[in-house]
């Protein structure tokens, strides 16, 4: 849980916010201040991970006092600057989010703004860790970084037929930095498997489809996976591929008991795309807590598909990647700003241009 202290000169906004945070399962609520004076006593005695704040909590015009408080505290902030205002850039450990109208939030609004801040405060986190740890682009091994490789020989001119991914925490800010960086027109369909809680899979559908126009849906069951498009498992829902007669494969949706206590699950959606595409399957294990998806992606490795995951440096949390590298289940770690450029070259086309 991320500790948050919201600071906000109304009483309004700080109680909406206070709302936001206790609709979230991975934000907690840890205190709020509606002064200068407040802050800098609730900074000091609670210790949170994070604040969030106005931009004008310390005066018109007078963000830098805010800039050097967090600065000198050592403090990350989600900062709300005021519509048609000049967005500022990151700095250190800042990061500017144009400021909604809370006050006219139903209830509705607030549950969908709750897992819009998660993710949100996620990215930032991301941020940081980048920033503290400088990503490698070595296999797995720290050092300068290094050019993408070539397709190894075995793999060239392979006629791969899907891309299967799994992901969990961290993972909507790191696949829509995927999905636009891999743009429009890729060949092969992706499926993705995301741990997500019940009713927030059409919230992540409907957010990644205003972020990119990559074709992004939730799977439906016995149907063909199209080119270019992505396919998300539905909560509660285990996504797996079967034969088809006229096409390579379908996707089905089923209720079988979950793996790894999870449904839906990566190694259940792995192992049918090892089993239906052999050879010619593309796995993929993105940020995550736990080791779900490191038997499916040995099992893709093992039928010879081609398998990456995520490197440390570049992980929300190094779980489900470091579980299937160590399993035996990679072929190669990538950070995650390399894995675009790597699944066009397996496909050995030259990439489109981004959305």
């Amino acid at each position: 849980m991320i500790q948050l202290l919201i600071a906000d000169n109304s009483s309004v906004v700080r109680s909406i916010l206070k709302e936001i945070v206790f609709n979230s399962q991975k934000l907690k609520f840890l205190g709020e201040a509606a002064s200068v004076d407040e802050l800098k006593n609730a900074v000091k005695r609670l210790k949170p991970d994070m604040i969030v704040i106005d931009e004008n909590f310390f005066g018109q015009d007078k963000s830098n006092l805010l800039v050097d408080f967090c600065d000198s505290n050592n403090i990350t902030a989600l900062v709300y600057y005021k519509k048609d205002t000049v967005r500022r850039p990151y700095i250190k450990n800042i990061q500017f989010e144009e400021k909604p109208e809370f006050i006219k939030f139903s209830s509705e609004k607030i549950s969908e703004y709750a897992y819009f801040l998660e993710q949100k405060i996620l990215e930032i986190k991301r941020d940081i860790l980048f920033e503290k740890h400088p990503v490698s682009t070595s296999l797995n091994m720290p050092g300068e970084p290094q050019p993408l490789k070539k397709v190894s020989a075995d793999f060239v001119g392979r006629k791969f037929k899907a891309v299967v991914i799994g992901v969990s925490t961290g993972g909507p800010t790191t696949l829509l930095e995927l999905i636009k960086s891999l743009g429009n027109g890729y060949p092969l369909p992706l499926l993705i498997t995301q741990h997500i809680d019940s009713f927030f899979d059409k919230n992540l559908i409907t957010w990644l489809n205003t972020e990119t126009s990559v074709p992004i849906h939730l799977a439906e069951n016995n149907t063909k996976a199209l080119p270019g498009h992505v396919y998300f498992a539905p909560s509660d829902m285990h996504l797996v591929m079967g034969p088809d007669l006229e096409d390579d494969f379908h996707m089905f949706l089923n209720h079988d008991a979950p793996v790894n206590f999870l449904r839906p699950a990566v190694d259940k959606m792995f192992d049918s795309a090892a089993q239906i595409l052999g050879q010619d399957c593309i796995g993929v294990i993105l940020t995550g807590m736990g080791a779900d998806g490191a038997k499916g992606c040995k099992h893709i490795k093992e039928v010879g598909g081609y398998t990456i995951t995520q490197d440390e440096a570049s992980c929300v949390i190094y779980g489900m990647p470091k579980a299937a590298y160590e399993a035996g289940g990679a072929c190669e770690v990538l950070p995650l700003n390399q894995i675009a450029d790597r699944l066009w070259a397996l496909v050995g086309k030259p990439r489109m241009p981004l959305c």
